[in-house]
């Protein structure tokens, strides 16, 4: 006579180490999970000088060559290619429309914003949240101004 032992006792210990093997696996490599997340989260805003540099040289390729340009201390307007241009400040950025149409944010996380008229362009001074200062002189041109150029 044979006798078969058919227990599967023993293995309720073997399960139980197996659970708390993955349950410690996972448990230890949250933390890292939750650090990569924080770390992707601020690679992904981009530093303030790139937004300032990208602000800048967008609005400087667009008001060469503007006309009727219209400057107060929040906001300025001109005039390309029969289209209104308009740039002010609207909350804590500074967004942009076209013939008074649309809502455009070009730069964010500002604090104040002046602008104000300099002789053939606009004078930008911007205080951001974090306490930075940034200002620039955007100039136009058009070929009406060649004509009063001595020459």
């Amino acid at each position: 006579m044979m006798f078969v032992l058919r227990n599967d006792e023993g293995f309720t210990l073997l399960d139980a180490l197996m659970s708390l093997l993955v349950f410690s696996i996972i448990s230890l490599s949250f933390p890292m999970i939750m650090k990569a997340f924080v770390t992707i989260k601020s690679e992904s805003v981009p530093p303030r000088y790139y937004e300032w540099n990208l602000f800048s040289e967008s609005l400087r390729s667009e008001l060469w060559g503007g006309v009727n340009i219209m400057v107060s201390p929040e906001r300025f307007s001109f005039e390309k290619g029969g289209e209104l241009i308009t740039y002010e400040r609207y909350q804590n950025s500074i967004r942009r429309k076209v013939n008074d149409r649309g809502h455009e944010v070009v730069l964010q996380s500002i604090h104040s914003i002046t602008f104000s008229q300099v002789p053939q362009g606009v004078k930008v001074e911007i205080d951001f949240q974090k306490g930075e200062r940034v200002e620039s002189e955007f100039y136009y041109f058009n070929k009406e101004n060649m004509s009063e150029t001595p020459g």
